[in-house]
């Protein structure tokens, strides 16, 4: 009797241990993968505010069409993605219609979609 006691016990702790080394290890990967994420997105947005502030910039010197280049930027690269995908929805039709709107107008933005296609982003 007191060896099935000792083994249930032990067996009970050993249990309890590896559940929580495994616990903790998988609360660490959890961990590092969200600092992952919030340090790609902050990157990305630096990349926004940096290029938004230069665009900024050419707006007030008088340099529009250096500005509407730079805006045009992030606009064909969502168009050369999802501009022509199978899969849309209602949102991503108004965007597209939008883009393809202002391409018709603006010869900086019709520009940068073409480069954009060419270079076959994303």
């Amino acid at each position: 009797m007191k060896t099935l006691i000792a083994s249930v016990l032990s067996l009970g702790v050993g249990l309890f241990i590896g559940w929580h080394f495994g616990h903790r290890h998988a609360g660490h990967q959890t961990t590092e993968a969200v600092q992952q994420l919030v340090e790609t997105t902050e990157a990305s947005e630096a990349a926004e505010a940096a290029r938004d502030a230069r665009a900024i910039g050419s707006i007030e010197s008088g340099d529009t069409k250096e500005a509407v280049r730079l805006l045009s930027t992030p606009v064909a690269h969502y168009y050369a993605i999802y501009g022509n995908s199978s899969v849309t929805n209602e949102q991503r039709s108004k965007l597209r219609a939008l883009i393809e709107q202002v391409a018709k107008t603006n010869q900086v933005v019709a520009s940068s979609l073409s480069e954009a296609a060419a270079l076959g982003r994303p």
